[in-house]
């Protein structure tokens, strides 16, 4: 997936923080729902870097979809389905209903240390999302970046 999007402030080397604006994303899921509220809010996150883009570039980004959708499914879904999982074995072999809510919770601590695991280990690893082009002559300020050049802070 890909989206357009401005640098906001480089974070190191190789990653920098940037924003994406709410009327330049060309998805039609995003354009008519305003469901979620992605629609009509900035929406920022840490991208790789690797074209050495600075503050105020307008830059083309794309996403590691699979990438994502395992970080949504432990995330989301690893909390609801563990504890219930946990809850109906205990249930279907006929435990009592208190000993299979404390399996149900056994199984949200679980879900906990699966998404603590999780997290760690994404902290050593590259963001899923990379800038792939910087846009020339595009610089904006539409999301409060400082330090731009006098003749860019008002572009």
């Amino acid at each position: 997936m890909s989206d357009k999007a401005v640098v906001k402030k480089i974070l190191s080397e190789d990653t920098a923080l940037i924003v994406k604006l709410p009327g330049e994303r060309p998805h039609k899921e995003c354009t008519g729902c305003g469901g979620c509220g992605a629609s009509t809010e900035k929406i920022e996150t840490i991208a790789l870097n690797l074209l050495d883009a600075k503050p105020g570039d307008t830059v083309y980004i794309e996403t590691d979809e699979k990438k994502s959708i395992k970080l949504l499914f432990i995330l989301v879904a690893s909390p609801i389905i563990i504890p219930l999982t946990m809850y109906f074995i205990g249930y279907g072999i006929g435990l009592p209903t208190p000993i299979s809510g404390g399996m149900a919770g056994l199984g949200l601590y679980m879900a906990y240390r699966l998404i603590r695991y999780h997290n760690n280990k994404v902290k050593s690893e590259p963001p899923i999302t990379t800038i792939t082009q910087i846009l020339e002559k595009e610089k904006v300020n539409q999301i409060g970046i400082t330090g731009l050049p006098k003749g860019q802070q008002d572009a």
